[in-house]
């Protein structure tokens, strides 16, 4: 284990003994929670794991909170035998904060990983705004794992927007392709329209590969992030391990969007 590693970890394990665990989205910075949203945690974090096979080809698991939230996404198997073994091995390293890898992406953003006793990557969290608000989602991620044991196909329909309201009190947005995978995680907002505005955005922006930003983490892997005619970020993706990976995932949203058959949020 790095010092950094070492380091990082021990922060978490601070703020998990001193600040009551509340998962944020990927671009709320906010470091105050009402009461409401301090409430036990496990009783609110049954979720699922979905498996979905990827464009690759390879299958996948996603760790769905109860709110309806992405909190982890796994690296690619090869069978999906194997993604079930990697989802039971997720259910028994997931339930130690010590196993999660804090982690910075050049931009400032923080996001985690979970380890296996090996050291395997078992899944990957969404970017957050700060430092905080990732040790905090850690502590969220570890409940969620807790009480989640079902495991079931991801939804294969037709493409979807998804909304939920977060635990920190803010609405968000996801898109989902056809294979089930989110592919797209929106930003948050104080209202729910404010979250409706923001997928009609995505919709007028999202079918323009030149309104796509691809960005790197700085361990290598990549992400790209979906930016308004103002500027502002709307949306942004998962990480994926290669450049390559993260361009093909921009031109799968992009063919997703200008397909006009995504469904809209009920």
């Amino acid at each position: 284990m790095t010092l950094t590693t070492f380091a990082a970890r021990s922060f978490i394990a601070l703020a998990l003994a001193v600040v009551p665990a509340a998962l944020t989205g990927c671009a709320v910075d906010s470091t105050d929670y009402a009461e409401s949203d301090e409430q036990d945690l496990v009783a609110k974090a049954a979720g699922r794991f979905e498996l979905f096979v990827g464009q690759d080809g390879q299958t996948y698991f996603h760790l769905i909170a109860k709110n309806g939230e992405k909190v982890l996404l796994s690296e690619g198997y090869s069978s999906r035998k194997a993604a079930e073994a990697g989802v039971k091995a997720c259910q028994k390293s997931g339930a130690d904060a010590n196993n999660y890898d804090l982690r910075q992406a050049k931009n400032g953003q923080y996001y985690f990983d979970l380890l296996a006793d090996n050291g395997e990557i078992l899944g990957t969290s969404e970017l957050y705004v700060s430092k905080s608000n990732a040790v905090k989602a850690i502590g969220a991620v570890v409940s969620v794992v807790l009480a989640s044991k079902d495991i079931a196909n991801a939804p294969v329909q037709t493409a979807s927007f998804v909304a939920f309201k977060g635990i920190d009190g803010n609405f968000y947005f996801h898109l989902r392709a056809k294979n089930g995978q989110i592919v797209l995680q929106s930003q948050g907002y104080a209202k729910k329209s404010g979250a409706e505005v923001g997928i009609a955005s995505v919709q007028s922006n999202g079918t323009s590969e030149a309104n796509f930003e691809l960005r790197q983490a700085v361990d290598g892997r990549s992400y790209f992030v979906l930016v308004a005619k103002n500027g502002k970020v709307i949306g942004q993706s998962q990480l994926y391990v290669t450049k390559q990976g993260a361009e093909r995932g921009i031109k799968a949203v992009v063919t997703l969007l200008t397909d006009h058959s995504v469904s809209q949020p009920e």
